[in-house]
């Protein structure tokens, strides 16, 4: 069974920085001691890089680059309008899982310059 489950997490080899660092953020959740539960769940609100399941508690994570501070900090990313779209999707999620009752929080996965844990910063609660 284990087997099979691993199988359905792995994903194919990550094509961009985007796809490496969402694949860096969830092996880092796994071996923090969070579940997976999905990735890149799409709705017509917006889209939620990771869901886990931290003991009782769904956590929906965004994962942000950024390869240079040129354009900002991957912190400086979270603008207003991707939260929202972010709590918006995570509400549907909930809504269609049938689990509205559950706790649930927003976490950010930041990687700034390089895409390793010596670059990631875990923002619990961010939003």
């Amino acid at each position: 069974m284990q087997t099979a489950l691993n199988f359905l997490r792995k994903r194919k080899t990550p094509k961009n920085n985007g796809e490496r660092a969402e694949q860096a953020a969830e092996d880092f959740l796994l071996k923090q001691g969070l579940h997976f539960v999905e990735r890149n769940f799409f709705c017509r609100l917006g889209e939620i890089d990771l869901i886990f399941l931290d003991q009782h508690t769904f956590v929906f994570i965004e994962v942000r680059f950024r390869a240079n501070s040129a354009h900002g900090s991957a912190a400086e990313s979270l603008g207003h309008s991707k939260l929202k779209k972010v709590r918006n999707s995570a509400a549907l999620w909930l809504q269609k899982n049938n689990k509205e009752n559950n706790a649930s929080r927003f976490d950010a996965i930041l990687f700034d310059e390089k895409i390793d844990t010596q670059h990631l910063t875990w923002l619990k609660a961010v939003f």
